[in-house]
């Protein structure tokens, strides 16, 4: 998962590549190059102008982020010419990073626009393989910085491996910076391969321009689609060339073969069609999932409503008062790890500006191994990230006392430092204040889609209607199975119980959330939050001493340092919270399209039969219905990456994680997967 940072020396003030033997820029005028080459022959400034109400977005590919300069050229003339009503999409593949120190060094001499250069430094991400998704000036500007191998980022930033399908019911890349060292130095990134991915993700409307004009590099554009026109402007060193995308060779073997093993039961056969100027959207539940989309949509242009059983957000799961970013990662490379990874690192970054506001604190988590199999896999944990000591590092008793502020018995644990816990009800509250987003109270008891006007109209248990709406997000957790679309999820209701417990001489120390067989956090008015019990056979919300226990003992076995601190404590004076989780199957979470359950079996059941069997069949989903939900006991961590993920989905945007990784939290992902072990 960790990437070798970029292998560089300084000359001239300008990083210089040891092992492509060439600069990042041109020492001279690296920023007028930027500026000429990228900007102007895309025409940006002009498109950027022009761009009308009914464009709210657009959106540029980079292969090569270096050290941003591209970037950051962008950021200071969308700010200048487009309209306040839009978003610059940025997405960026690098697959050698600059550290941050360097990153820092690097920009330091662009004072022109180093305002925007402290806003990348300070959200840039750790150096790790994937997607990092930076939001600037309000959501005015967004960066998913794509760390890895560029044909592979591009490839999963597509909605599917068929040509045809790449960029389906999304909107395509509006320009191409081809900004990577030279083909005779880095030959892999200018292949014919990647010049496909390219055309997959462009259409009529794209634009393109690449710092060279070997031979080579115009055959494979020209093959793949675009039409190139060469500059003789630049100094040869630095020769380029303009193109436009035309139209895919639909008769050529690439194309065929491109089909070949195209997963398309995610795509919907019938998208959905364009809504009014500023579409309706309800989303049904107030705790932190419904919360994020909401305020995600709204940054979008959406007209958001929230309606929940409550007239105050975060009752429920999200109303306990000390919640903690769980981190749990591992060093193999599967879907539950890297979306972990993925979740926290754009949490840690989502939620500063709570912190700043003195919500919580980012005091960090340590996490300590239940045992000598967890304490081997935290050893290679430690080894993989050890140049990432930012995002984790293993830390060993002495300094584990420094961090914690209080002795502990453990010998070795991984500290997340820019991790921490929050007060989730009140950031719920705070991201409905900030974007304006009204909460109406009610209870949803079935959904209705009016064939005539479009709109999902909303009814309580009474048959009373309670709202209309063009668009429909479930996100009230375990409640989703009362209604008739999503009853299918097969979700698990799990009773969780937290313990607060009563600050003592000796753990007023304690710094920072301390995590194992339980958890337990730093002392927040009169008590430290601790947990949490896993309950599936008890449904009520009544407290229970001996849940208190249970959460003592855990805490306990998470290390005797903590049970000290605690001293004598009186379990039927205690006090605390119980409340529901909403798990799932494979422990993550539920978020997309809901599809239409009869019909996908139709469509889909030959798998029973031939689980290997690939179709170009697409799935049927339910017109502007969504669901986010399922996210167990990490929802804090979870719910800023699932609500952008909802967010593009409905605002038809290219993904902000990799395909599989968003495959692997799909709402038809049971479906699939029952038919192929015939479950169903």
């Amino acid at each position: 998962m960790e990437l070798s940072a970029a292998n560089i020396e300084w000359r001239q003030g300008v990083p210089y590549s040891l092992d492509y033997e060439d600069f990042y820029w041109c020492p001279s005028n690296g920023l007028k190059k930027s500026d000429y080459v990228f900007l102007q022959q895309n025409n940006l400034p002009l498109r950027w102008k022009k761009l009308s109400t009914n464009d709210h977005s657009f959106s540029i590919a980079e292969m090569g982020f270096g050290a941003g300069l591209n970037f950051l050229n962008c950021c200071e003339l969308w700010l200048k010419t487009a309209p306040s009503h839009c978003t610059l999409n940025y997405f960026s593949a690098e697959s050698s990073p600059l550290t941050k120190a360097d990153l820092e060094k690097a920009l330091c001499q662009w004072p022109s626009i180093s305002a925007h250069s402290q806003q990348l430094i300070e959200h840039y991400p750790p150096t790790v393989r994937g997607f990092h998704n930076i939001e600037l000036y309000g959501g005015r500007i967004t960066l998913c910085l794509m760390l890895g191998d560029a044909q592979l980022m591009f490839s999963e930033l597509g909605e599917s491996i068929d040509q045809k399908n790449a960029f389906y019911n999304r909107k395509a890349i509006d320009a191409w910076f081809i900004d990577g060292f030279s083909p005779e130095k880095n030959p892999a990134m200018w292949g014919s391969d990647l010049c496909k991915t390219i055309a997959n993700l462009s259409s009529t409307e794209t634009t393109l321009t690449a710092c060279s004009n070997l031979t080579q590099v115009v055959k494979s554009f020209v093959a793949s689609g675009f039409s190139v026109a060469y500059d003789d402007k630049l100094t040869r060193r630095y020769q380029m060339i303009s193109a436009t995308f035309k139209a895919h060779n639909a008769a050529s073997k690439d194309f065929e073969h491109s089909a070949r093993g195209a997963n398309q039961w995610h795509l919907n056969h019938a998208p959905n069609r364009p809504l009014s100027q500023q579409p309706s959207v309800t989303i049904i539940g107030a705790g932190i999932a419904g919360c994020t989309t909401a305020a995600a949509l709204s940054k979008r242009g959406y007209k958001v409503t929230v309606i929940d059983r409550h007239d105050t957000a975060g009752q429920e799961a999200s109303g306990n008062q000390q919640a903690i970013i769980y981190p749990k990662l591992s060093v193999r490379d599967n879907p539950l790890p890297r979306i972990n990874l993925a979740a926290i690192t754009l949490a840690s970054r989502y939620y500063k500006e709570f912190w700043a506001r003195g919500l919580g604190q980012q005091c960090g988590v340590l996490v300590i191994p239940e045992d000598e199999n967890q304490r081997y896999q935290f050893e290679q944990l430690g080894a993989h990230f050890q140049h990432q000591k930012a995002l984790v590092r293993l830390v060993d008793n002495p300094e584990m006392l420094d961090i914690a502020g209080i002795a502990l018995d453990s010998s070795k644990g991984l500290y997340f430092s820019e991790l921490g816990w929050l007060p989730p009800a009140r950031v719920c509250q705070q991201l409905l204040k900030t974007h304006n987003i009204s909460i109406i109270k009610g209870d949803v008891a079935r959904l209705f889609r009016n064939s005539v006007s479009g709109h999902w109209e909303l009814f309580d248990r009474q048959e009373q209607q309670l709202m209309h709406s063009d668009i429909v997000v479930i996100a009230n957790a375990y409640d989703c199975e009362k209604l008739e679309q999503t009853e299918f999820l097969g979700i698990t209701k799990l009773r969780g119980q937290v313990t607060e417990l009563p600050i003592t001489s000796d753990s007023l120390a304690l710094k920072t959330v301390i995590c194992g067989e339980g958890y337990i956090a730093p002392p927040n008015q009169g008590s430290h939050g601790c947990g949490a019990t896993y309950n599936k056979t008890i449904d009520s919300k009544e407290l229970r001493i001996q849940d208190h226990q249970t959460n003592l003992d855990q805490i306990a076995k998470t290390d005797q340092g903590i049970r000290r601190a605690l001293g004598t404590v009186k379990l039927d004076e205690l006090d605390g919270r119980a409340n529901f989780r909403c798990t799932t199957r494979d422990y993550l979470p539920i978020v997309g399209p809901v599809p239409d359950v009869s019909t996908m079996l139709e469509t889909y059941g030959f798998l029973r039969f031939d689980a290997r069997k690939d179709s170009p069949a697409m799935g049927t989903y339910h017109p502007n219905l969504y669901v986010n939900c399922g996210m167990g006991s990490r929802g804090l961590g979870y719910a800023p990456l699932t609500a952008e993920i909802l967010a593009a989905e409905i605002h038809r945007q290219l993904g902000p994680l990799e395909r599989e990784l968003r495959q692997a939290m799909h709402p038809s992902r049971f479906l699939i997967r029952d038919l192929k072990k015939k479950r169903i």
